[in-house]
């Protein structure tokens, strides 16, 4: 049966899959079992409102400018979802642009090809990957995007993948994504990337989550938050094994809940050893406690440094099919993957502290946590399967 070609915007979203995956793993979490003590809540508000783990208010949208005449990066008490959306898309020649710094995946690699040598657009995807973390400077506004110098405009809507896409003045390419059905939804963000970069490796595409960063007059009032996590890994080198679309990659999702406690700035780690019911994968790390300052990771939480031993059936990815089953084949070759995470970042998102984004990266391989708060259950999924609840700490 012959492959039916991609849309141009089917085909990009394909280029990037798993990098933007990992970002949107979580868009359709539930929360659960959040909480907090006994403590007056009244002195942990004060706590968040004076202390150093939430980011200083940025007033409101554009209130403030930088010495660019940019309007500053907003934060959760600057606006909501849905007007932020609204200001980055207006086209108008003298809307504002608006500042971001923002950590994000870089993946670099070889595109893949046709029978013919040009470069796939039924398939694409990149082989031989290297994964990283890099910050860039985001200007927003006027339905397009300036990234580290990068122009992107020439904005075209395709609703059916909830996305934006904008050509590169120089090559390239930018895509924002989100859901407008959820704008009222404190957890809601967007995502971002660039993709088809020229690399020394050959292409490269780069992707981050933006929000509203937690600030200190939205803080919460409890002294713990407790949350639900989706974790998820990418690892490989994605070259074709057999001719049934078997592939050298392994990805993984457990879930499991975390807690933050809003006078450290600790949030729990887990300790994982799952295997997957449906795809038959197993995986094993340890995520260490990590601390927060100015609703973004602190420096030494930043460096630290894990293992991730997964595997299990190769994952298939058939040309012209958006889908296959999670199950493996008998004749699905079995492959293994150790890799090491050498940078960490993370932030903390929207009002109450609504979602925290870990994220993580080394040259073999990656993985992000989403993180959503309990009261926003009944905005995601219900009954969610949490495969390692949290343990309470002793005494």
């Amino acid at each position: 049966m012959p492959h039916r070609p991609l849309s141009p915007g089917r085909a990009i979203a394909r280029h990037i899959r798993f990098l933007f995956w990992l970002l949107a793993c979580g868009l359709s979490l539930a929360a659960c079992n959040g909480g907090g003590d006994a403590q007056e809540p009244g002195a942990v508000a004060r706590d968040a409102m004076h202390g150093d783990l939430f980011i200083a208010p940025a007033g409101a949208l554009c209130a403030r400018r930088e010495r660019d005449g940019n309007c500053v990066q907003p934060t959760s008490s600057s606006t909501d979802a849905l007007a932020l959306h609204k200001a980055m898309t207006n086209p108008g020649p003298d809307a504002p642009m608006i500042n971001f710094d923002s950590p994000g995946y870089l993946i670099e690699g070889l595109r893949t090809k046709d029978s013919q040598g040009n470069p796939s657009m039924i398939n694409p995807s990149m082989i031989n990957p290297s994964f990283g973390l890099v910050w860039r400077h985001i200007q927003a506004g006027r339905n397009g995007f300036v990234v580290d110098g990068r122009r992107y405009g020439n904005a075209k809507d395709n609703p059916s993948d909830a996305m934006v896409n904008y050509t590169g003045e120089q090559g390239g390419g930018a895509v924002l994504m989100f859901n407008l059905e959820g704008g009222q939804n404190q957890a809601w963000f967007f995502i971002f990337g660039e993709h088809d970069l020229v690399s020394p490796r050959g292409t490269a595409g780069w992707g981050t989550a933006l929000g509203l960063l937690t600030d200190q007059t939205d803080a919460p009032t409890t002294r713990k938050v407790t949350y639900l996590g989706r974790y998820r890994s990418f690892s490989g080198t994605a070259e074709r094994l057999d001719e049934n679309g078997s592939t050298d990659s392994l990805d993984i999702r457990v879930t499991y809940e975390a807690e933050l406690d809003l006078h450290t700035g600790s949030l729990s780690g887990v300790r994982i050893d799952y295997t997957d019911p449906g795809t038959q994968r197993h995986t094993r790390l340890k995520l260490p406690d990590l601390t927060f300052k100015h609703s973004r990771l602190e420096g030494l939480s930043k460096t630290q440094r894990f293992d991730i031993e997964i595997d299990g059936p190769a994952h298939i990815d058939a040309p012209g099919e958006d889908k296959r089953p999670e199950a493996p084949r008998p004749d699905t070759p079995r492959i293994r993957h150790d890799f090491t995470i050498e940078a960490l970042e993370g932030e903390i998102f929207g009002k109450q502290a609504a979602r925290i984004h870990l994220m993580g990266a080394g040259p073999k391989g990656t993985f992000l946590v989403a993180l959503v708060r309990k009261d926003l259950f009944e905005l995601m999924e219900n009954n969610p399967v949490i495969h390692y609840p949290l343990t309470p700490a002793k005494p």
